[in-house]
């Protein structure tokens, strides 16, 4: 081998020869075993060590160490040392980091005390001792061994450890060794003498530093894998200095970079990007490494000094080092010359010039010759160009002229009839090609291209040669015809002779390329009959039919011989199927057969050919050919043709393959079963075919009773095609359902029994989804089927079910099991397709329940699948047929019965647990539909001890038997369900039942977990106030909290938004017992028992906390409506508590939104948008952490309200809720005189957020406490807040559209001269600027108005700037006015004028139009309840208007000589209650009144109470003079009398009517207009 290295021409060497001749363990390489290489590098230099003394020394020098075991006495002075002799050194990888900690580990301090002393051979004693392992010498050239390969001791496998191990470039050994280790005084030994002669075969070396040579790798696992190698260059070093290194990885060889070591070498994990599809990102993925080093080679250095220092350097360069020269054998020489001769004349022949100037030799110059008469230059280049192809061309790796080199061939052969004849005679003389090309090439392209060019050749030759196919044709004496001479006259029939003599003498039916040879021949055959003529008659059949069976070979196994290295010894195994090439062997045998057949009818083959095919005992040739599933159709076909016109043929053929059936396996007789198929599918066939399915059923019940699973299925498959063979089977129902479907103790039998009574039925989608074992959460589904199908159904059906009386035999566990009868009622369940069948089964429902009890009721079986399936078909047969329910109820004996049926509640074991997640649904079901259809069984079953039981024990347990506790809970509802009938002891049982039942799960659950559980029981048990009232007595309202604090955290994780359901069945439990709990707590008659029960509820602030934080725009809107609508009960309830819970939460919430810098953060998915589409009930939707968020920004608002009506009710359905609930927390503070800053602040930025809204439950609060004897100190905390005047600057400059909302405007005609001076100091002149500029673009809006909701619309939006404008003007009057905005008032007026008296005129008309047909009277009550069309407003000014009238009926009018009386906020309570009905629910405070004039003839800001009040607080807060108030007061009398004047001053006499928007604007530009005269 290393002389090979040395002198080859060659690229790589191929060990395949060194392989064969090393052997390990006296056993030769097996180079398809992964083998260690450790142990392999110890047995190869142990082998070396062995071949000479001076080659012993090499060795020991080269890689020999000693290892020393020393164990150091502490109790006396002796020390034991051993030496141990070692080649490689093993090293830890496993829980180390690199391989000094794995040196380390090899030479740790052992300490040997107590039961481990240690028993010294000189002193004879236990004695304590160190045990230690150091090392003595060292080697040249050290080797290490990383243990990568471990045993799993708990899988019992062989693994690899991965694990990151590092190792240095250089090592140090010298604090391993034994002189540094041990002590001076511990090294003096007794034996010292008799080791020296151990240690003088080593060299002594003081240097212990070693430098890395080598690493050898190993990728894969511990069962295969790869091997390869860095390499250190130690002769040449790189240009820059550093050493050179190499990978040397089979015949490849490069260079490498040693800084990729660790990368390649240490092992450990390493990442890779991976796509996530569910998050659409790239992952960072962590995997192993599966290579790793395995071997690791150091070499020791040496000192040597230079420029006065010591240097480490390299042994082998300080002394001279011979060159690698070898002395070769004169053998071995000349074997590498030859071998080298014929690489380079091999690479020169395969060179592509020389393909070139082959090319020119045999295409073109030939055509430049004179032609020849006789063709020799046609012939002798058609004989160069094929000996080129087919002997060097075809071997080349590359081969892109391969198609034009064919092309020319057949050229050449078209032109040439010579050149044909020769390429024959010449194939026919000597096999090299066909067996070298067609057998044995690997290369299926070549193949091929062979087979076609043979077959081109004949078919030329064809129309000359096939007279002479069968000459000469002579006969022997016993009339057989001479195969010796027969076609010896053509030279296509000599290569035939050839061909088929390959088979005979050169190669085996394991030979793994012999599609293209048996493809020729059967091309061959498939010519012509004169072609089928000539195979038979020179016993191709026989030939062919030998070389499959092997009777020429005996031995076990064959080497082809060829010059192919990769070819391989294949041992041919009996059991081994043989290849797919022979197929069409099998095909050219059956044409050749069906060829012979004469006028006769009769083959006329020779007697050699028929005894192979059918001679022998068993048809061995059929019988191999079968069970190896060669080509089963041909073989079909082949049978056929032998059997036709012979009976007697056809069945010993039968009775070979049912024989063969019988002692074979049930995956060894597939094929045969396979071959039955093709036998019994031919109903009518060619003539003279013997009737194989009436043989096959003849003796298919026999072959049954030896292997019935296999037979039965088999039959599973022919019934569905063959008629005969369904109506055969079905006819025998008698003799084989019960044995094979019920009796037989296989179960696999069991099945196919019933698979094979299913496919009787001729229904496709019937058979299609049938399933052996069905549950009650997959039930069958009916379908349409054919009255023929329904028939046979009813065949089997009716069978069936005559077999219930005898399935009691059966059930006995103890001789017969527990799942005898599950295939018998899988099938009775699936033919359950209508209501047909199951009334089919009421007139056998005694049989059943004989069957069901006691026999499988009462035996205390955790696991009685007999019970389940029974159960399940039970179940089935009485869905929508109340007809066989009624046979359950009707008979008091089953009624008494059937609840006792033992049933194991083990929810740890798996095998239990998924049993009675089938079994339990079908019979709690079945006891709910006799609960549906008896009231007196539902009575009955209420109060049994089994169904208390089952509430018990599988009721809290839905994530385990979802189906089942389904079942209970619905029965659980029919048995709490009241009747408008019902007796008043029925009323009274249940009233009982749901008492006791409640008490029971309340006594039993932990809410935490079993939160499902106790939502449906609440949900069907409490209904009514006295069951809530006893809910709340049992301290339902702290486990309703503990499930509420579960469910709350489970929303918020990553993957269970599924429990949103749950939080609103859970609240909307909650908040009827809450109005419950607040009745009985206003009626105070129990008063100690509500505090108990408020004791009791210990979380009730934590539960409002949580509430609170479901709050924000990532919860779905029913959650938080129903969270506030219980949040409210729960201010109403727990007032001061609930105040001073969630009043700082928030306000911080508000506050520091308001406050932030930060840009706006993203809104969650059910933030109101513009457009936005409805978001499903089941997506899934990742909340937040819970946090609190109804916060509203304006930079959040997308359109003004007006703008889009859809939006906007969006936003008011999103945030009105919310503002109510804190309009109503503030109320509870007035109330319960509890009102503060923080509550005033948080009033106050609630407010500001809900001015896009046009929100005015802030504005009534504040109206009604202005006007209420509150603390006048809290109106001064709320005017000096920074949010109220806040307020005010976004209602003035953005939403001024809002002041036509009566309660605002009302607010602000109070509050405003309290505050007008923060306001208008900072933005009075901007205010101004931008009043005159929107009223100025009215005034233009009103020029191009078209229709009269436009009008109505504009009019609207200019009431809300003039009032705006009036509320300015009356705390600060204008000094001059801008003449614009007078010409655009004057105008609005005028057009508002002209409407009104449009109306007026309208109203005229249509009075005279009634007059004739009503009275006066009438005339008058149907003018005012109906206005004309002009004056319809639209619908929001009719919703505004409403809004009016709401909130002025809620003001109390007292007469002025009323004295006044003390005023608080309403209750809560009523507040609810208005809230409930519908009502405005933002007036809740009395408020009295001092004038009883209309909110709409108020022509200024402010009443005389107002005026009243304001000179109160100026002339405490403000300190201004009290004639600014008599002025207010004088000039409003001024504007009351203007306005009064204008009125009578106009000719169009008006109805008393509301006024609308236009007559509002008219009103407010008329009291601008006093103000100006005035001022």
């Amino acid at each position: 081998m290393f002389a090979y290295l040395q002198e080859s021409e060659r690229k790589a060497y191929n060990p395949r020869s060194f392989c064969k001749t090393y052997t390990m363990d006296k056993q030769p390489l097996n180079t398809g075993e992964q083998k260690d290489m450790t142990e392999f590098f110890t047995d190869l230099i142990s082998k070396l060590e062995e071949m000479s003394p001076e080659m012993r020394k090499l060795v020991k020098s080269l890689f020999g160490g000693v290892l020393t075991n020393n164990v150091v006495s502490l109790d006396c002075p002796h020390v034991s040392r051993t030496l141990e002799e070692f080649y490689t050194v093993r090293c830890q990888v496993t829980d180390m980091k690199n391989l000094n900690e794995s040196l380390d580990e090899v030479t740790v301090k052992d300490m040997l005390e107590g039961d481990n002393m240690y028993t010294c051979s000189k002193c004879q004693k236990k004695v304590r001792a160190e045990k230690r392992a150091c090392f003595k010498r060292l080697p040249r050239i050290l080797c290490f061994n990383t243990m990568r390969y471990t045993f799993n001791m708990v899988t019992m496998l062989k693994e690899k450890v991965n694990t990151h191990f590092s190792f240095p470039l250089r090592l140090d050994m010298s604090q391993y060794m034994e002189k540094n280790l041990m002590g001076p005084d511990k090294l003096k030994d007794d034996d010292e003498d008799d080791k020296m002669q151990i240690l003088g075969e080593y060299e002594d070396n003081d240097s212990y530093d070693y430098e890395l040579i080598g690493v050898t790798v190993h990728t894969g696992t511990a069962d295969g894998g790869h091997y390869y190698s860095f390499i250190r260059d130690r002769l040449h070093k790189s240009e820059n200095g550093q050493d050179k290194w190499y990978l040397f990885n089979d015949a490849e060889v490069k260079s490498f970079d040693p800084s990729q070591i660790a990368q390649e070498c240490f092992g450990g994990e390493m990442t890779s990007k991976t796509y996530d599809s569910v998050t659409d990102k790239f992952m960072d993925f962590s995997f192993e490494k599966t290579n790793s080093a395995y071997m690791l080679f150091y070499e020791r250095c040496s000192p040597r000094p230079e420029d006065g220092e010591k240097k480490l350097d390299l042994v082998d360069q300080t002394v001279d080092q011979p060159k690698f020269n070898f002395e070769l054998t004169k053998e071995l020489e000349e074997w590498i010359w030859q071998d080298n001769t014929q690489f380079l004349q091999d690479k020169n022949i395969l060179d592509h010039t020389y393909f070139g100037f082959m090319w020119q030799i045999c295409g073109y110059i030939p055509t430049t010759l004179p032609k020849d008469p006789e063709n020799l230059v046609s012939l002798n280049a058609a004989q160069l160009s094929t000996s080129f192809v087919l002997e060097t061309l075809i071997h080349a790796k590359e081969k892109p002229t391969m198609l034009q080199w064919i092309e020319l061939l057949t050229k050449q052969f078209n032109s040439c009839p010579g050149a044909c004849e020769w390429f024959l005679d010449h194939m026919a003389e000597s096999d090299w090609w066909p067996q070298q090309i067609l057998i044995k090439c690997p290369n299926q392209m070549v193949r091929q291209m062979f087979q076609r060019l043979l077959i081109h050749v004949i078919t030329q030759l064809r129309s000359s040669h096939e007279d002479l196919y069968l000459v000469p044709l002579i006969e022997g004496e016993d009339g057989e015809i001479d195969v010796g001479e027969l076609g010896s006259k053509s030279c296509v029939t000599r290569f035939i002779k050839k061909m088929l003599s390959i088979i005979e003498h050169g190669v085996r039916p394991h030979s793994k390329y012999l599609t293209e040879y048996f493809a020729f021949l059967l091309e061959f055959a498939k010519m012509g009959d004169e072609e089928c003529i000539f195979m038979i008659h020179i016993n191709a059949i026989s030939t062919m039919i030998n070389f499959y069976l092997g009777q020429k070979a005996q031995e076990n196994y064959v080497e082809i011989p060829s010059d192919d290295e990769d070819d391989e010894v294949i041992t041919i195994t009996d059991d081994a199927y043989k290849p797919l090439s022979l197929e069409k062997m099998i095909t050219l045998i059956a044409v050749l057969v069906e060829k012979s057949r004469g006028e006769d009818k009769q083959l006329h083959i020779s007697d050699k050919d028929y005894s192979a095919i059918i001679g022998g005992k068993g048809f061995p040739f059929l019988f191999n050919q079968i069970r190896d599933a060669i080509n089963l159709r041909q073989t079909c076909n082949l049978i056929f043709s032998l059997s036709r016109w012979n009976e007697q043929l056809a069945v010993a053929i039968v009775t070979m393959v049912f024989s063969a059936i019988k002692k074979l396996s049930i995956e060894h007789s597939q094929p045969f079963f396979k071959l039955l198929s093709m036998l019994v599918e031919f109903g009518g066939g060619p003539p003279g075919l013997p009737p194989f399915t009436q043989y096959c059923l003849q003796r298919f019940w026999d072959l049954t009773k030896s292997c019935p699973q296999p037979c039965l299925e088999w039959m599973s498959s022919q019934v569905t095609r063959n008629k005969l063979a369904s109506h055969w089977i079905l006819n025998q129902r008698e003799s084989w359902v019960e044995p094979y479907l019920i009796a037989n103790n296989n179960a696999r039998v069991r099945n196919a029994a019933a698979m094979l009574l299913i496919s009787l039925v001729p229904s496709n989608h019937f058979r299609q989804t049938f399933r052996a074992t069905r549950s009650i959460v997959s039930p069958h589904k009916e379908s349409a089927m054919s009255s023929e199908a329904v028939i046979v159904l009813h065949q089997i059906y009716e069978h069936l079910l005559s077999l219930l009386s005898r399935a009691k035999l059966y059930v006995d566990p103890q001789a017969h099991g527990t799942s005898k009868l599950t295939s018998y009622f899988a099938v009775m369940s699936y033919c359950l397709i209508s209501r047909t069948e199951k009334l089919m089964f009421g007139r056998l429902f005694q049989d059943l329940w004989n069957l069901f009890q006691p026999k499988l009721c009462e035996p205390q079986i955790s696991m009685h699948h007999n019970k389940q399936a029974l159960m399940y078909f039970w179940y089935q047969a009485c869905v929508d047929c109340p007809e066989n329910i009624m046979k359950i109820v009707s008979n008091p004996n089953v009624c008494k019965q059937i609840a006792y049926n033992y049933i194991l509640a083990d929810h740890d074991d798996q095998d239990v647990l998924m049993f009675n997640r089938i079994m339990l649904p079908s019979y709690y079901g079945l006891l709910r539909m006799c609960c549906q259809q008896s009231r007196v069984f539902t009575r009955q079953l209420a109060s049994h001890q089994n169904i208390n039981w089952a509430f018990q024990n599988i009721a809290p347990y839905p994530t385990k038997y979802a189906a089942a506790v389904d079942e209970l809970f619905k029965m659980m509802r029919l048995m709490a369900t009241k009747y408008s009938d019902s007796s008043e002891e029925e009323v009274r049982s249940i009233n009982s039942f749901k008492k006791n039942t409640s008490q029971m799960f309340l006594n039993m659950l932990d809410a935490r977990s079993g939160w499902q559980t106790l939502i449906s029981v609440l949900k069907i048990l409490v209904d009514t106030d006295n069951d809530r009232l006893f809910l709340i007595y049992q301290g339902g309202l702290q486990m309703m909290s503990e499930a509420f604090n579960n469910l709350h955290v489970m929303y918020h994780e990553a993957t269970a938004c599924h429990v949103t359901g749950d939080i609103v069945d859970l609240l909307t439990i909650i908040l009827p017992v809450l109005k419950v709990l607040r009745h009985f707590h206003d009626k105070k008659s129990s008063g100690s028992d509500i505090q108990t029960v408020f004791q009791n509820w210990r979380d009730r602030m934590e539960f409002v906390k949580k509430l609170l934080t479901l709050l924000n725009s990532f919860t779905p809107p029913e959650i938080r409506q129903i969270s506030i609508e219980v949040l409210r009960e729960m201010v109403i309830i727990f007032q001061s508590e609930c105040v001073h819970t969630m009043v700082p939460m928030l306000t911080q919430a508000h506050v520091s939104f308001q406050e932030s810098n930060l840009p706006v953060p993203t809104p969650g998915p059910y933030f109101p948008r513009r457009g936005q589409k409805p978001i499903g009930s089941k997506s899934n939707i990742r909340p937040p952490r819970p946090q609190f968020n109804m916060m509203l920004h304006s930079s959040q608002v997308e359109a003004t309200k007006g703008v889009d009506e859809n939006y906007d009710c969006a936003l008011s359905e999103f945030f009105l809720p919310y503002h109510s609930l804190v309009d109503l927390i503030c109320r509870v503070a007035v109330n319960q005189q509890i009102l503060n800053e923080h509550i005033i602040n948080l009033s106050a930025v609630v407010a500001v957020e809900g001015v896009p809204l046009h929100s005015a439950f802030f504005a009534k609060l504040w109206y009604e406490i202005y006007h209420s004897e509150v603390d006048r100190n809290c109106i001064r905390i709320l005017c000096s807040s920074s949010y109220f005047i806040e307020y005010v600057d976004s209602v003035l400059l953005d939403e001024r559209l809002s002041l036509n909302n009566h309660n605002i405007y009302q607010f602000f005609c109070n509050f405003f001269p309290k505050v007008y001076q923060q306001v208008l100091n900072d933005q009075g002149k901007s205010l101004l600027d931008s009043l005159v500029a929107s009223v100025t673009a009215e005034k233009s809006a009103i020029e191009n108005v078209r229709y009269q909701q436009d009008l109505l619309n504009i009019c609207e939006r200019i009431n809300g700037d003039l009032r705006a404008m009036l509320l300015i003007f009356s705390v600060q009057p204008p000094k001059k006015m801008n003449p614009l905005l007078m010409d655009s008032l004057h105008y609005i007026l005028s057009i508002c004028r002209e409407n009104q008296q449009q109306r007026a005129e309208a109203a005229r008309i249509q009075s005279r139009k009634r007059s004739g047909s009503e009275s006066p009277e009438e005339l008058t009550d149907s003018t005012e309840a109906t206005p004309s069309k002009k004056r319809r407003v639209s619908g929001k000014d009719s919703a505004d208007e409403a809004e009016d009238r709401d909130s002025s009926s809620d003001v109390e009018i007292i007469p002025d000589d009323t004295p006044p009386k003390k005023e608080e906020v309403k209750s809560p309570e009523k507040e609810e209650e208005k809230v409930s009905s519908g009502e405005n629910s933002e007036s809740d405070t009395k408020i009295q009144e001092n004038s009883s004039q209309s909110d709409s003839e108020k022509p200024g800001p402010s009443t005389s109470k107002d005026s009243k009040d304001s000179k109160e607080e100026e002339s405490s807060d403000s300190k201004e003079p009290e004639n600014e108030t008599e002025k207010e007061s004088e000039e409003k009398v001024e504007r009351q009398n203007s306005s009064e004047s204008r009125q009578s001053s106009d000719e169009v006499p008006r109805q008393k009517e509301r006024p609308t928007i236009v007559d509002l604007v008219a009103k407010q530009i008329d009291s601008i207009f006093s103000l100006i005269e005035k001022h």
